[in-house]
């Protein structure tokens, strides 16, 4: 079969062709689901939260598996799940945000590892909200959008960030009291494994490390480890670590008083200019630029 660039690149949101109530590149807010249907099949790059408000629709992914989200469930979705079709009733209505990892590691910070053992024991999922977690996520989503619509006052992005913050470490909370994640027994030894090398990672000080420190520190190949990721992430080993490392380097560089030397070593590495090539590669610009900038 040939292949069709514009089908694939329809598997894609562009959000630029739709309205959105607020979007800064990494994260983005609006309520006009409907205006998606017409780009199904849709494989979205960053973290899918949609908050059912009214009515219902049945959402077959990728996989073949068929849920419905009703009013006051909420969908989550990780980065490139797709999504095969999407039926909504007439009165449809919710509020979706889309937040990439990147944003949700420079948030979160260190409890970004709770995020990803959450969302990434399912990679899709609806859970129902009961009434009073239905008001606390209205409220979240009330507030948010209305500090996003207030461009005439300018909200400070922090204030947004710390909002948004919140509103995931209570959905993070919320997911492991539903789905009872605490509870090791009901996952498999893969996603355990994949667990524990995120918790590790995340705990760590000095996250720059080869795979193989991480996969003898759970008895694994690496070639295990690396397929293992993979399955429950979509991510390599690697693209974890340097993930990692990068939300280390930017949180210093933009939040603390350590001089670039000491940030250098702080992380492991062996001396400046490796530091400096390692941010430029995967920043754009020097250390010293970005934090300027």
């Amino acid at each position: 079969m040939a292949h069709d660039p514009q089908k694939e690149k329809r598997r894609f949101v562009e959000f630029s062709t739709l309205f959105v109530d607020y979007s800064n590149g990494d994260v983005v807010i609006f309520d006009n689901v409907k205006d998606l249907a017409s780009l199904y099949p849709t494989k979205s790059l960053t973290n899918l939260m949609v908050f059912c408000t009214n009515s219902s629709s049945k959402i077959t992914m990728a996989d073949g598996t068929s849920m419905t989200i009703t009013e006051g469930d909420m969908l989550f979705c990780t980065p490139h799940t797709i999504i095969k079709n999407n039926n909504y009733d007439k009165d449809f209505e919710c509020i979706a945000l889309c937040i990439s990892d990147h944003i949700v590691q420079g948030l979160l910070r260190d409890k970004a590892d709770l995020w990803h053992r959450s969302v990434y024991t399912n990679q899709h999922n609806i859970i129902h909200l009961a009434p009073p977690e239905q008001e606390e996520f209205r409220y979240y989503f009330a507030l948010i959008e209305l500090k996003t619509k207030q461009r005439e006052l300018k909200t400070p992005h922090e204030i947004v960030q710390s909002l948004i913050r919140a509103m995931l470490l209570d959905f993070c909370f919320l997911l492991q009291d539903k789905e009872g994640i605490v509870n090791q027994q009901k996952l498999s030894q893969g996603k355990i494994l994949f667990n524990r090398f995120i918790n590790h990672l995340s705990k760590s000080e000095i996250k720059r490390l080869p795979i193989t420190h991480y996969a003898s520190g759970l008895a694994i190949t690496p070639k295990y480890l690396t397929m293992l990721c993979l399955k429950y992430s979509n991510k390599t080993a690697s693209q974890w670590i340097i993930e990692y490392t990068i939300e280390d380097i930017r949180f210093y560089l933009r939040s603390s008083n350590l001089s670039i030397k000491e940030i250098s070593a702080k992380l492991g590495f062996a001396n400046m200019s490796h530091f400096g090539s390692y941010v430029r590669k995967h920043l754009g610009m020097s250390p010293s630029e970005f934090r300027e900038h």
